[in-house]
């Protein structure tokens, strides 16, 4: 049944369409209806010894799991206890559109103490998910699992388990954001993964620390935020008791974290992928792979007979890990994944994976390339394992459809924590134009340093790897770093669909995009709400020092684009009356390395209208230039370099040329995410020391 629905959906769109919108007069006739109540509300967690309200559905973290066969028909009714508006995003799910849980997209938002019912025919079979796609809730605890059983077994287990993954941290997920948009390293810190100066002397990494600022690369990171804890179906670990030696088990392996990936593994020998993203593959044994963020993956293991074996998931950015047990007696535990070489990043496999995918696959180098990446999978930080992923039926779409290509380049500035696709935020972006029956390809282009697990709604599409006609069918794909990947799928649906990073902070920040089938009419409803999924949001920070010869910092309140700054230099050491600059600007960010600002310039001497630009140089030297309207010109260049995971070295060097040169040098050291201690010397005010304030 699995193959003819495959065949099915890819070769007769237009039938699998009139088969959803015909399903409340045919479908529900004949199928079983399932009904399910889901109750979204406040719940208080501890996982640190700390209490912390959390969001549950039905009082639980993960959700319940929610069991179909395939031709059944979901109603699902969502109750919102909460004093906000929530939603529940059915992952991986065919549906009607109206049915996808997207809010002020395709379904409208569930308000407060009001209840919604869905209701959709279950036309295949897998291993799926939900989460709220509201916000940062997803986070917070608003996930579950969803297991529809194909019409026909065609592998027989003794037992299967549902696994969810998750992470949590304790600080309110909307403070998360705010501390990536002020561009701080508290999270860095907290792993202990800021790149020093130190850390690359011990891990003989100078050279590359060198070259990677003088292109101006921002540091490599892995993973944005540091988590308190990483889940396994609500725990830091579980035991699967009723796996009994000797059997085979069927594990239903969902990455439902907000921000990390996994390498799996199974102390009692490799796993044996059957089925990803909810669709069957040819069998492949691994004995270590990368599951991305929203993927999900059937793997089988054989219980072994002489102990209790771990199956660890740890976290790609190797500071935690979550497990699950299976067997009796003594404990096995799986191998330790290194520790990434943030420093060596580039030159391992990952940079390699991203080359290839530039090289054309009938050139020599790209053959060259290709044995090289096919190593770099099999070492101990492999990629995700799309190159060994081969459908059991045909995939490939007809020939005479009509064929367009487009490319998403992933972008992003992690230093202001915006991403998006082509430079362009969701609040920025024209719909994607889709015309049904096509087939569109989409070509990934990475050029930021993380991972992007993308993810289209409504569809499956075929990864374009070395299988050919037989390219695996999924709905979640992992862009590595530097990397690029290629899909392409049957353009059968209607109306809009999202597609977006799934990691919940980049998309809340910009990377996402909407499909829009041309000649599709907008529901009202939907209609009189959309102008709310592309608002753009305003972040406020401030720092500030306190020394003993002055005191300087910077407040901000700043969108996608634009940013209201004040700056200030307030000085009271070796000068007879207090000195002060008080810089208030409005900027316009173009690129990553560029933006031009306007506003006024306040001192003891003047005040004046200034024009200018600040520019990244590189090695990461951050310059300003302005003229203000007295005719005055000032330049100034300013770096901060890590020593070690706390202590930062910084200075700025400035001209004007009415108040000449002026330079100041100094030392911070973190304590924690709102106070460093501070040391400095400045050329007007002399030498001082004190504390620096995070708000």
């Amino acid at each position: 049944m699995r193959g003819h629905l495959q065949h099915l959906w890819l070769h007769r769109g237009r039938v699998l369409v009139f088969f959803l919108i015909v399903h409340s007069c045919s479908i529900q006739a004949f199928a079983e209806t399932v009904e399910y109540d889901l109750t979204i509300g406040y719940k208080t967690v501890n996982y640190t010894g700390r209490d912390v309200r959390a969001m549950a559905i039905n009082s639980s973290i993960p959700g319940p799991t929610l069991r179909f066969k395939e031709g059944d028909f979901a109603r699902i009714r969502v109750h919102n206890e909460m004093d906000e508006e929530t939603s529940v995003h059915w992952h991986g799910l065919l549906l009607p559109n109206l049915q996808d849980g997207v809010p002020y997209l395709t379904t409208p938002p569930i308000k407060p103490k009001t209840t919604h019912t869905f209701e959709f025919p279950l036309i295949h079979s897998g291993t799926y998910w939900y989460h709220s796609h509201t916000g940062l809730q997803e986070q917070a605890g608003v996930y579950g699992s969803i297991v529809i059983e194909p019409k026909e077994q065609n592998i027989r287990v003794d037992k299967e388990y549902v696994l969810v993954l998750s992470d949590w941290t304790d600080e309110n997920p909307d403070e998360v954001l705010r501390t990536l948009k002020r561009g701080s390293e508290y999270y860095a810190f907290k792993r202990g993964s800021i790149q020093n100066l130190v850390g690359a002397i011990k891990a003989d990494a100078l050279g590359d620390m060198f070259r990677s600022s003088l292109m101006r690369m921002p540091p490599m990171d892995i993973s944005d935020v540091a988590y308190d804890r990483f889940l396994i179906n609500g725990k830091p670990e579980t035991t699967l008791a009723d796996a009994q030696p000797g059997e085979t088990v069927r594990l239903r392996i969902i990455n439902a974290s907000a921000s990390t990936y996994y390498y799996l593994q199974f102390a009692g020998g490799p796993l044996t992928i059957v089925s990803a993203d909810g669709m069957d593959v040819q069998p492949v044994k691994l004995d270590r792979f990368l599951i991305a963020i929203a993927e999900t993956y059937d793997v089988l293991v054989n219980v072994p007979r002489d102990g209790l074996y771990e199956l660890r998931a740890t976290s790609q950015d190797g500071s935690g890990r979550t497990s699950a047990w299976l067997g009796s007696g003594q404990r096995m535990f799986a191998p330790d994944v290194p520790k990434p070489n943030l420093y060596k990043m580039l030159m391992g496999s990952e940079m390699m994976h991203g080359e290839m995918g530039k090289m054309s696959e009938n050139s020599s180098m790209a053959k060259s390339s290709h044995e090289h990446m096919m190593m770099g999978m099999m070492d101990d930080r492999p990629l995700a394992p799309y190159a060994q992923l081969r459908s059991l039926q045909p995939t490939a779409l007809k020939e005479e459809a009509p064929r367009r290509t487009i490319t998403l380049t992933l972008t992003g500035n992690m230093e202001r924590y915006v991403w998006h696709f082509d430079n362009k935020t969701l609040s920025e972006a024209d719909m994607i134009p889709v015309k049904k029956g096509e087939v569109l390809r989409i070509v990934f282009v990475n050029e930021t340093m993380m991972h992007h697990p993308i993810h289209l709604h409504g569809h499956f599409f075929r990864v374009l790897n070395e299988q050919g006609d037989y390219a695996p069918l999924k709905h979640t794909v992992d862009i590595p770093p530097s990397g690029r990947q290629e899909i392409e799928f049957l353009a059968n649906e209607e109306k809009d669909w999202f597609i977006h990073c799934h990691i919940l902070y980049h998309m809340k920040a910009g990377m996402a995009r909407v499909l829009h089938y041309e000649g599709s009419k907008m529901d009202p409803d939907i209609a009189a709400i959309r102008h709310n999924l592309f608002k753009d949001h305003w972040y406020a920070w401030a720092d500030a020092s306190l020394l003993t010869h002055m005191t300087d910092g910077l407040a901000v309140l700043s969108s996608t684009r634009h940013t209201l700054g004040m700056r200030w230099e307030i000085g009271w050491g070796k000068v007879k009356e207090t000195e002060y600059d008080i810089e208030l600007t409005y900027d316009y960010h173009f690129v990553r390395f560029l933006s031009a600002f306007g506003g006024a310039n306040l001192t003891n001497d003047s005040n004046a209208g200034i024009f200018g630009v600040r520019y990244l140089l590189p090695l990461n030297l951050e310059s300003l230039v302005w003229v203000d309207t007295d005719g005055d010109f000032r330049f100034s260049v300013g770096k901060k370099l890590w020593i070690t995971n706390r202590l930062s070295f910084f200075g700025e060097a400035e001209y004007d040329t009415n108040t000449k040169w002026e330079g100041v040098v100094g030392a911070a050291w973190i304590v924690n995410k709102w106070l460093s201690l501070v040391g400095q010397w400045h050329s007007d005010f002399g030498t001082g020391a004190g504390i620096r304030i995070r708000f």
